[in-house]
């Protein structure tokens, strides 16, 4: 979609790939290549960070099925060799899990900061007034920005769900067997889901969840009420 819209322009006889007004004549030459150069980079800029935000968002869900999967191993374990191998199993998860967080975070950091950028831009841009089209597209690009945070905070929230659900599903087996060794075992096994894999930057980037997401948008109409506030006093 990027390459069509970075070729068509000439067919169309539009100038630059994307829609845009500048303050200056723009029509000669370097400007004119200049410009087209740097949307053209931008757009393959921004293509490229979407594909990497859904491939960040498939690890974390792929990590999360994997927990789903070892509850019903467990569910489904009869002796203690099949424990123990659904126990060596976790182990491997909660390394995996661990690295597809230190992986994803800087990902979803950026992504949320772009966003909130984006978003709160566009609310400011609504006050103005613009024709309906105009309106649609700034709602349609405030709206994918909020998805593509939502992208990282489900499957985020999902994976401290199926971790959690782990430790339940081990807390049930506990209460069935009662041979000492496996009561040990479990009771760590227990103990490493008390403490389930979340996705955040210390003093950056809180836990990603849904409450993190409510809080999220809650705090975007709060800048965008403030600025519209300076704003109007400004006008003022």
């Amino acid at each position: 979609m990027t390459s069509l819209t970075v070729v068509l322009p000439p067919v169309k006889q539009q100038p630059f790939p994307t829609i845009a007004e500048y303050p200056f004549d723009v029509l000669y030459q370097p400007v004119r290549t200049l410009i087209y150069a740097q949307q053209t980079i931008s757009g393959f800029l921004v293509t490229g960070q979407l594909c990497l935000n859904v491939f960040m968002a498939l690890l974390i869900w792929f990590a999360s099925i994997r927990f789903e999967m070892l509850i019903e191993e467990l569910k489904t374990a009869t002796n203690a060799y099949q424990l123990f191998e659904c126990i060596r199993k976790h182990q491997e998860l909660l390394e995996y899990g661990n690295d597809v967080s230190i992986a994803t975070r800087p990902f979803a950091f950026i992504t949320i900061c772009c966003s909130t950028t984006c978003t709160i831009t566009i609310f400011l841009l609504l006050l103005k007034e613009h024709s309906i089209i105009f309106a649609m597209w700034f709602i349609g690009l405030s709206v994918a920005g909020l998805i593509e945070v939502f992208m990282y905070t489900w499957p985020a929230e999902h994976l401290i769900h199926s971790i959690t659900e782990v430790g339940y599903t081990a807390f049930e087996i506990f209460e069935k067997h009662y041979f000492v060794k496996i009561w040990k075992c479990l009771q760590i096994f227990i103990m490493r889901n008390q403490k389930p894999i979340i996705i955040r930057i210390p003093c950056l980037m809180p836990a990603l969840s849904f409450n993190y997401f409510a809080a999220y948008l809650s705090t975007i109409l709060s800048y965008f009420t403030t600025l519209r506030v300076v704003m109007i006093d400004d006008a003022e």
